[in-house]
Formats: structure tokens, C-alpha cells, sequence
């Protein structure tokens, strides 16, 4: 008996090892392709905006402060009055140093007048050598007062004119400093700003070998900075509004920094409604005006590990292939690869997470958007 159950149990144990298992269902991933296009290159850096010019107003004389004839914070022309001074001092001064300048005159024209006079009688013997040394030097001494006279006048003049302080450029005005009532002078420091800010600059930081790489681009028989103004400059503000005037690079360092290894360049942006302030930091980007071509992947298809980036890629035998790439610029929801993948190639960007190099895959696309 117990011989005939095992027999049994042997002849089912063999039947079930004769069943094939089932096959496990092939995974299937969605793929989209590699595509060459045009593309306008674009980089961005952190920047920070800074008047074109930044004018600190002072006051060149000494006095009591009589007006200020702006409001803090307006747009001021080139030679707009800024504050005036009491003048009365400086008017005093004028009339004092004219005063002078007549008398001397007067006095120049009587030595003159004896000089000709001993010129003219030396030759006869009508007065001598010593008599005519002491003419020519009451003349130099005459002439010489004359001179000094003149000069006390134009500096009288130059202080009385410096009682009213106006604009040296345009641009908008910062907050007043003195008072009216206020003694102020040149020591007093600064009676306000003035800051010109359209254009506006954008200076930013570029590496060294961005700059070698955007030169060698454009190089034709020398390294020329010039063929880098071609670049249009955008900016981008700290709450993601994008400015929407376009500048220019107008500067690049003549050096490279040896602590940060960067040059220092310099953009100018059209800044017509005063929306711009120095002072601000901004993200500066910079696009290419000359249209290129390049390889594109899904940005939902890269990947990473210690071994940098990579995509999964699907080859003509349907199996997964690893292809480690080099990237560049993302836009939008692409990314510019420099190498490691080719025109055409079947890149998935679902289902990732199933599968490994090596395995059998079934692929799906995605319908095209219309």
C-alpha cells in the first residue's frame, strides 16, 4: 500500500514539473524621440543693478540755506535749481573785489602813463638810469595788481554762483539731507543725490570659460569683445516678472579676477518709466541673437546617480540601453544635450521606475499635440 501511494505522489510531482509557468507580461513604457531643432542660446546670472551715474550733491561755499526747490524723489533736467544760498555775503564780496579791480586799474593807467612819459625823456637826459629802473618796476608792480585784481573779481563771481546748486546731470532725486535754515558748506557732506537710471546697468560675474566659449563662437580672425554687444540682455525680477525691455553688454573686464576666476561685465538696460532701481538683484539673461541647432531630450527623461547623468533609451531590439549624456541649457520642458544620445533615438519618459538596462520593453508613444 504505501508503495502505491508513493508512486502516485512521484507520477504528480513529475506532471507538475512537465507544466510550463506562465510568461510575466512585458513592461511597457512610454518613449519619445531625440529631436534636432533651433534653438537661441540663453544663459543666466545672478546681477545686480547700479546707477549710470550716482552725482552726491554738496555745497562748494559756506552759507545759510534760503530754498530747496525740489521734491524728494522727482526726475530733475540738467541745470534745474537744486537749494540756494543767503548770496548776500558772497554779493558783498563782489562789489568789494570790483571795487579793487577799479582802483587798480585806475592806478595802472597813471604809472603807464609816467613809464611812456620816461621813456621818452631817458634818451634826452632828462631823467637817469635809476630814475627810469624805478618807472619799469612801479609798472610791473601796477600790472601785476591789475592781474590780481581781476582774478579777486572771477573768483568772487565763481563763489557768488556757487550760492545756487543745480543739477549736474538728469535723473531722479534722492531725499534731502540739510534743511532750509541749515549753515551748510563743504564740509557739511551730502545735501542729497542724484542718480541717472535710464539706461540702467546690470553688472554680473562670467567665468572664465563661458566667456573663452562664447568668444570662440564668434571668432572670425581675431577675439574681438565687440561681437559679444550682439547679445540681447533680458531680466528677470525676484518675484519671476520678467522686465520686458531689451539691453545690451556694453563691458567686459579687461581681466580676470584671480580670487573668483570671473570677469565683470556690464549691460545697459532702456529703463524709460523709472520701474528699475539701483540697488535691486535680478537674474540677467543673456540670448543669443544667432539662431543654432541641437540635439533635445524630455526633461521628464533625464536621470541621475553617482555616475552623472543618463538616459534610458529604447534600441531596435526593444531592450533598455543606459546612455550616459552630457547636458546643457533647459528650455522649458526640454533640455539640450551636448552628447551621448543621437537624432532619432527613443528616449522613455514613463515607466522608468520599471525598468533596467537590458530588459525587453514594449513601447508606447504619445499622440502628437494639436
Amino acid at each position: 500500500m504505501i508503495r502505491i501511494v508513493l508512486a502516485i505522489t512521484t507520477m504528480l510531482m513529475v506532471a507538475g514539473c512537465s507544466r510550463e509557468l506562465p510568461e510575466r507580461p512585458m513592461v511597457e513604457v512610454v518613449v519619445e524621440p531625440v529631436i534636432l531643432e533651433p534653438y537661441q542660446p540663453q544663459q543666466e546670472y545672478v546681477g545686480r543693478l547700479e546707477a549710470r551715474d550716482d552725482v552726491a550733491i554738496q555745497a562748494k561755499v559756506t552759507g545759510y540755506l534760503l530754498t530747496r526747490d525740489f521734491r524728494e524723489g522727482d526726475r530733475i533736467d540738467a541745470g534745474e535749481v537744486l537749494y540756494t544760498l543767503d548770496a548776500s555775503e558772497f554779493e558783498a564780496a563782489l562789489a568789494r573785489a570790483e571795487a579793487d579791480l577799479a582802483s587798480a586799474r585806475a592806478n595802472q593807467v597813471n604809472i603807464e602813463r609816467n613809464y611812456k612819459r620816461g621813456i621818452e625823456l631817458l634818451p634826452r637826459g632828462a631823467i637817469s638810469q635809476s630814475e627810469m629802473d624805478e618807472l619799469t618796476a612801479k609798472k610791473l608792480e601796477a600790472d601785476a595788481r591789475l592781474e590780481s585784481a581781476r582774478a579777486q573779481v572771477t573768483s568772487a563771481q565763481v563763489n557768488l554762483s556757487y550760492t545756487t546748486i543745480t543739477a549736474p546731470i538728469s535723473g531722479r532725486i534722492g531725499r534731502s539731507l540739510a534743511s532750509v535754515g541749515d549753515l551748510v558748506g563743504p564740509s557739511t557732506g551730502n545735501l542729497t543725490t542724484l542718480v541717472s537710471i535710464d539706461p540702467i546697468e546690470a553688472l554680473f560675474s562670467v567665468s572664465e570659460a563661458t566667456y573663452v566659449a562664447a568668444m570662440k563662437k564668434r571668432m572670425t580672425q581675431s577675439l574681438d569683445v565687440s561681437q559679444l554687444r550682439t547679445l540681447e540682455v533680458t531680466l528677470e525680477l525676484t518675484n519671476g516678472t520678467v522686465y520686458p525691455e531689451v539691453g545690451h553688454i556694453d563691458y567686459f573686464s579687461n581681466r580676470v579676477d584671480e580670487t573668483t576666476g570671473t570677469l565683470e561685465a556690464r549691460a545697459a538696460i532702456p529703463n524709460p518709466h523709472s520701474i528699475l532701481v539701483p540697488g535691486q538683484y535680478v537674474r540677467v539673461l543673456l540670448h543669443d541673437t544667432n539662431l543654432l541647432e541641437g540635439l533635445f531630450l524630455p526633461q521628464a527623461a533625464v536621470q541621475a546617480d553617482q555616475q552623472g547623468s543618463f538616459e534610458l533609451v529604447v534600441d531596435a531590439g526593444s531592450q533598455v540601453v543606459r546612455r550616459n549624456v552630457s547636458l546643457a541649457e533647459r528650455f522649458d520642458d526640454k533640455v539640450l544635450v551636448l552628447e551621448g544620445v543621437g537624432e532619432g533615438e527613443q528616449v522613455i519618459v514613463r515607466g522608468l521606475q520599471q525598468v533596467r538596462p537590458g530588459m525587453p520593453v514594449k513601447i508606447r508613444t504619445l499622440p502628437e499635440a494639436g
